[in-house]
């Protein structure tokens, strides 16, 4: 695989994490319960790795 096709899609599956992380969060916001709470802080946790990845790139 080409590096440029990599990187693309690498790019779009990071988006397609992060949309379902945040659609997630949304989501299950409006419930009440400890399931619920422990739902939204793993995505938020995922949240915070693809931004410390990202974050790697460029330091």
């Amino acid at each position: 695989m080409k590096e440029s096709t990599r990187a693309a899609v690498l790019v779009v599956a990071r988006l397609l994490i992060a949309l379902v992380c945040v659609v997630t969060v949304v989501v299950v916001r409006p419930t009440v319960g400890w399931g619920n709470l422990a739902i939204m802080l793993v995505a938020l946790a995922v949240l915070i790795g693809l931004l410390a990845d990202y974050n790697r790139k460029f330091r």
